[in-house]
């Protein structure tokens, strides 16, 4: 197949497709960019033109650089010498790091809105404009900038992707730290993709910046005793007979780093779709107690299974009594009457009806197996509403419904995906959180990265799609 994208060979091509990296040097990660997203065509004279936003000494390297030969690369100041741009890069990691409010980000958004309007004109169809911010926290109020500048330009252009990075190049800074609530290591970068196409609105007098208001997290008597890792890489063990007959099961191991994190031992965990007990698993392993509720009977026969089995096996260590208790019902209707007080919530939802989608590879393959492809085929399974709009009210109204069976200033861990379908992205993930933080305190996020699946070559030679690897891990407090 010709690549009409880029000139690197496949070979090349295959490793950007994954949707996270880390990287010590951000010339070295524009660099990957440029050479990914533009394409020199010397059979037709045709070099591209790039526009960059950064430091002038990053500026030099990329105007340098052997690799980047035959690329015209300018700042943005020096954009009107351009009657065409194949590529744009506005790297706001400086700007962003150096705000001390959101009124702050209000007005490094609408600078940057004003800067991407004048290039749009000059911007070639269906050519990609790459934007690298991160999230912050000022004065102990977590701030998702980079999400917010996301939802506000995918009114404008068209969301494509986004891949998350660790800047493995930074001091280690934790001496000093508080650890008064959830606290991350502060090394995650997001790169938003946007793209001109049939999607792109290019209506910029309408684009809204989205309302965010944060609280600082509450003093409690749980002591936090590390910062936590803003990303885990877990490769789950092999999954047992009755675990695979689950569509979307995530790891025991990856669930034990937040409870042990965020409870006590003999305190209560409850995961409100609990599936085949990975979350009550965990629980009981580390001494707490297990609580859970699940839409289905066939999933929740399992999940008790697998925790009597647990709880008998010889294997299972000496400690104070604990208990589970599962019940086969719709989250919906979960009330306080059928689990006493909860100290810790921690689940994953359907990531909307993606599992009911049949040309996805993985479906494909548990059809070949013939094994279950969906969670049910239930009228009340979230993964069978095909509106997002709809699937996301309808989640945010159960996590609302949870708020008076957790105990004030305890947490709440939903892991979930931003999702890709029919050439759109739908940004679950920030959706959510902002849904959620109208009522509850946003907390720094941190992210399950996946590195043991095989990487697809999408869209090669015509366009990207990433990969998606990561999996977003939101925690919310609850206030007073």
């Amino acid at each position: 197949m010709k690549n009409r994208f880029n000139n690197l060979t496949s070979k090349e091509w295959l490793p950007f497709q994954k949707s996270w990296f880390r990287f010590k040097d951000t010339t070295d990660l524009l660099i990957q960019n440029i050479l990914f997203f533009t394409q020199i065509r010397e059979d037709e004279a045709y070099y591209p033109n790039i526009i960059t936003q950064n430091s002038k000494e990053t500026l030099q390297k990329l105007q340098s650089d052997k690799a980047l030969a035959g690329r015209r690369i300018l700042p943005f100041e020096q954009q009107a010498a351009f009657k065409r741009i194949d590529f744009a890069v506005f790297d706001l990691l400086e700007a962003v790091h150096a705000l001390q409010s959101f009124s702050d980000f209000e007005i490094l958004l609408t600078d940057l809105a004003r800067k991407i309007h004048q290039i749009a004109d000059k911007l070639v169809d269906r050519k990609f404009i790459l934007i690298l911010a991160q999230n912050k926290v000022i004065d102990g109020v977590f701030y998702p900038f980079a999400w917010l500048i996301g939802k506000y330009f995918q009114q404008i252009l068209s969301l494509k992707d986004e891949k998350i990075g660790v800047n493995l190049g930074l001091p280690e800074n934790t001496a000093n730290i508080q650890l008064n609530g959830l606290t991350t290591e502060e090394n995650l970068v997001y790169a938003l993709y946007f793209r001109k196409d049939e999607m792109a609105s290019l209506n910029f007098k309408d684009a809204i910046i989205p309302e965010f208001k944060n609280k600082i997290q509450l003093k409690t008597n749980l002591r936090f005793q590390s910062v936590f890792p803003s990303y885990q890489i877990v490769k789950p063990p092999r999954r047992k007979k009755n675990e695979i007959l689950h569509p979307a099961k995530y790891p025991e191991v990856l669930i034990e780093s937040f409870i042990e994190h965020f409870t006590k031992p003999g305190e209560n965990v409850f995961d409100p779709m609990s599936g085949t007990g990975s979350t009550q698993l965990a629980a009981l392993t580390l001494g707490r107690n297990a609580y859970g509720s699940e839409l289905s009977p066939f999933f929740s026969d399992i999940a008790r299974e697998r925790c009597s089995l647990l709880l008998s096996s010889p294997d299972f260590p000496a400690r104070p009594k604990v208990e589970f208790r599962l019940k086969t019902k719709d989250a919906r209707e979960i009330t306080a009457y059928d689990f006493p007080p909860l100290h810790y919530i921690i689940t994953s939802p359907p990531y909307w009806d993606m599992l009911n989608m049949k040309g996805a590879e993985n479906q494909a393959k548990r059809r070949k197996q013939g094994l279950q492809t969906n969670y049910s085929d239930s009228g009340r399974d979230l993964g069978n509403i095909a509106d997002y709009q709809a699937f996301l009210q309808e989640l945010t109204d159960i996590y609302l419904q949870l708020y008076d069976l957790l105990l004030p200033g305890r947490y709440l861990t939903i892991i979930v995906k931003n999702i890709k379908k029919k050439g759109r992205n739908f940004p679950l993930a920030w959706d959510l959180s902002l849904a959620l933080s109208k009522k509850f305190i946003l907390c720094p996020e941190s992210f399950w990265f996946q590195d043991d699946l095989r990487i697809a070559p999408y869209g090669y030679g015509n366009t990207w799609v990433s990969n998606t690897f990561h999996h977003y891990c939101l925690t919310f407090q609850k206030p007073a």
